[in-house]
């Protein structure tokens, strides 16, 4: 039962309402302490998120990982295939124009393994004499890759280091045809050979670079060797002399000798020398260059016991790059034929080559050529060169 408070003595009243402030000053003291420990919370909390997000806007980000790499080599071969396209006029006999695609090379290179590489190279090249295509493996090698002291081996058929131009095919050659010695003396395409290379970076205490290769093995069959029927063998050795001039220009020398079996199966001989300049500016590398390149030899082709034929060959040639993809040159052929007396063959050669990429070459050549045991005549030769695939890098 409630009493009024006006029930209530003068004492009893105030006690009454002193008890009543006092449980509202506590319930009033209590709501303040729960909100300020509110508040203080979400200002910590609120503290924190900035920090987090003030560090994640000035933090690096972490760059993703990089992928992961064979350790060992790829095995899957790389393949590529150059087209060679001609068109001609030319002087002699009676049909002076033609038109026709002339080679095509398919080559496949692969590692074999840690240790080793291999090449083959195949050509389908036109029949002069019926204009039906033919195949032929012109090259087939195993090359080694860790052998000590800069060494390397190769094993198969290729062609062997016999002067400078030999190497290379003629995709690769600045005109057109190759050097008349190379051909009066070899074949069309140089110099080919089945068996064992050796070559090898000879430490010197002047600077420059020398390098001596040694090939042993057959021939194939040629204007001057053959396989022979005996157990002669054909035995090469160059030595290649490369200094460097000056950050713009280099010049190589080197000679060369070989020794094999002829189709007389008697010996034939050879000596040859070469000579290459070049010139590239380091400020202009891309728009001008000049190379001058000369080689000869002097052969003797045994043809009886105790008898003996010498004959000679030699070209110089210059080529200049006028702009990015354009270039001039000129080259001058003498040569006479292996084993063939007072034999002389002089031909004057003009060239000019637009070549937009490393993969496409437009090339016009005339040559003009004199030769005492046959008829001279003229003739005007373009070629495209165009390839697809792996492009491997010429030899300088």
């Amino acid at each position: 039962m409630d009493i009024p408070l006006w029930k209530f003595s003068s004492t009893r009243k105030v006690k009454v309402i002193m008890r009543f402030i006092r449980i509202s000053f506590l319930i009033m003291l209590n709501s303040f302490l729960l909100l300020a420990q509110t508040d203080s919370t979400a200002v910590a909390d609120s503290l924190l998120a900035i920090q987090l997000q003030s560090q994640m806007l000035t933090q690096t980000p972490v760059p993703p990982p990089a992928p992961v790499t064979r350790s060992a080599p790829s095995t899957n071969p790389d393949i590529s295939a150059i087209g060679d396209f001609r068109s001609l006029y030319s002087s002699e006999g009676k049909k002076n124009i033609e038109t026709y695609f002339n080679q095509l090379e398919v080559q496949v290179t692969s590692v074999v393994d840690p240790y080793a590489s291999a090449n083959f190279l195949f050509s389908f090249g036109k029949d002069s004499l019926n204009g039906d295509f033919s195949a032929g493996l012109e090259e087939a090698t195993l090359t080694s890759l860790t052998l000590p002291y800069s060494m390397q081996v190769v094993l198969g058929k290729f062609k062997p280091h016999f002067t400078k131009v030999n190497i290379l095919h003629p995709h690769a050659f600045s005109f057109i045809e190759f050097p008349t010695m190379i051909k009066n003396f070899f074949a069309d395409e140089g110099l080919f050979m089945e068996g064992m290379s050796a070559s090898v970076l000879i430490p010197n205490p002047w600077d420059f670079y020398q390098e001596l290769d040694f090939e042993i093995g057959r021939s194939e069959v040629n204007a001057s060797l053959d396989h022979g029927i005996t157990n002669r063998l054909l035995y090469i050795a160059h030595l290649n002399n490369f200094f460097e001039l000056s950050d713009n220009s280099t010049i190589g020398v080197g000679v060369s000798g070989l020794t094999g079996a002829n189709h007389l199966n008697l010996a034939t001989s050879m000596a040859g020398l070469d000579i290459t300049y070049k010139w590239k500016p380091v400020q202009f590398n891309t728009y001008n260059s000049f190379t001058w390149q000369t080689e000869g030899l002097v052969s003797q082709t045994d043809t009886s016991v105790g008898n003996a034929v010498k004959s000679y060959g030699a070209y110089t040639f210059f080529e200049y790059q006028i702009e990015k993809r354009t270039f001039i040159g000129a080259r001058y052929d003498y040569s006479g034929l292996p084993g063939v007396e007072r034999s002389d063959e002089r031909t004057s050669s003009l060239l000019l080559r637009f070549q937009p990429t490393e993969f496409q070459i437009l090339a016009l050549e005339f040559q003009n050529v004199n030769r005492n045991y046959a008829p001279s005549f003229q003739q005007v030769v373009f070629r495209a060169i165009f390839g697809i695939g792996t492009h491997a890098a010429h030899a300088y």
